[in-house]
């Protein structure tokens, strides 16, 4: 192999690769990335068997081949370069990396027993603009569930119905749903779970490419999503995303209306003085909503924010990182919070807007 191309290029996609590796003694190849050049160009690939990426590389391929050398090492040492241009040559199963001033070599192990990336068959698809999912992936990620004990909530759950896809998340205490167009859908709904760190690392590489299309594939228990040079390949979550759109509230006993950024602002401020339970606590009153927060070792921090309000005066305990994270995923100068009591869950969304919708349920303090 010899091929040569821009250190800006290689950077960003042995950046992007390196994420992707797998951490496997057993099978230490894992750690490494493969690269293969030919009339094509460069392309790059890394996976740990759960998922991978395959990224094209631009440049001049003057022999095709491949190697298979440590992402670690190989990406820390592209950082290094201070030169534009970079040569890369396979010597004895090693990587070359040359430039003006600058001349290492790489040890490469056989590229023959880098594990093959899976090949789908697909059985639906559908299309969207590469910036609106990477947003409103953001939206939903938070609410994934980080424990082993319902695995069909430990990713974010994809459902495509005409030209609209839903995505939604659920760690049991709170939420999220963001709903999206699409084009090129599915002839008849199709629905998966894609795994957490897979929709984590789809949302960093959708936001490099935020003028691109990308294209979703789904087939035998897999996904397959392309945009711009990028192709990401993943198992799914086997099972069932539960039945939730029973749960979000559609009457409130007391509905507010408020500034996104001034509650915002009063709910971080309140994080400061929360006791273990992370718990803020919200009184609603005559027009008025006071955030309240107190720890006995730090102290106690009180602020009044005028809303629009009617029904009843309630108070309700939240944690603070939940309340948070749903705030944060609307992107309105106002918006609406519905609630029934103190142990009813609440709902989040944007005042003119139905999506997204954020769900959280209140803290039991008694």
């Amino acid at each position: 192999m010899k091929f040569s191309c821009r250190k800006e290029h290689l950077e960003r996609a042995l950046s992007s690769a390196e994420r992707f590796v797998g951490k496997n003694i057993t099978l230490p190849i894992l750690g490494n990335v493969l690269m293969e050049a030919d009339e094509h160009g460069l392309t790059i690939t890394a996976t740990n068997l759960e998922y991978a990426i395959e990224i094209r590389v631009p440049g001049d391929t003057r022999r095709p081949g491949k190697v298979s050398v440590p992402a670690r090492v190989i990406s820390s040492l592209v950082q290094t370069a201070r030169e534009e241009k970079l040569e890369l040559e396979v010597k004895q199963g090693n990587l070359s990396i040359a430039s003006d001033s600058r001349q290492s070599r790489v040890n490469g192990m056989p590229a023959d027993d880098f594990p093959l990336i899976p090949k789908i068959k697909k059985t639906a698809g559908f299309s969207a603009d590469a910036d609106v999912l990477s947003r409103a992936l953001a939206h939903v990620m938070p609410a994934i569930s980080s424990s082993d004990f319902k695995p069909e909530l430990g990713g974010a759950f994809f459902q495509v119905r005409d030209t609209t896809l839903t995505l939604a998340a659920s760690d049991t205490f709170r939420l999220a749903e963001e709903e999206i167009g699409v084009t090129k859908g599915p002839s008849s709904p199709v629905s998966c779970i894609v795994p957490q760190r897979t929709a984590q690392e789809l949302g960093r590489i959708l936001g490099d490419y935020k003028d691109e299309t990308v294209d979703v594939s789904l087939g035998d228990n897999q996904i397959l999503m392309r945009v711009g040079p990028v192709r990401i390949t993943s198992r799914l979550i086997e099972g069932a995303f539960p039945e939730y759109r029973a749960i979000i509230p559609g009457q409130f006993d007391t509905s507010v209306f408020v500034s996104r950024d001034e509650f915002l602002s009063a709910v971080r401020s309140s994080s400061i003085f929360v006791s273990k339970l992370q718990e803020v606590a919200l009184h609603f009153s005559h027009g008025i909503l006071e955030v309240v927060s107190a720890n006995p070792e730090v102290g106690e921090y009180r602020t009044k924010i005028k809303i629009s309000f009617t029904g009843n005066d309630t108070a309700v305990s939240f944690n603070y990182r939940y309340l948070l994270d749903g705030v944060q995923a609307l992107d309105e100068d106002e918006m609406f919070l519905g609630l029934s009591g103190s142990t009813s869950p609440a709902l989040l969304r944007n005042k003119s807007r139905n999506t997204p919708t954020y769900v959280v349920m209140p803290i039991r303090l008694t």
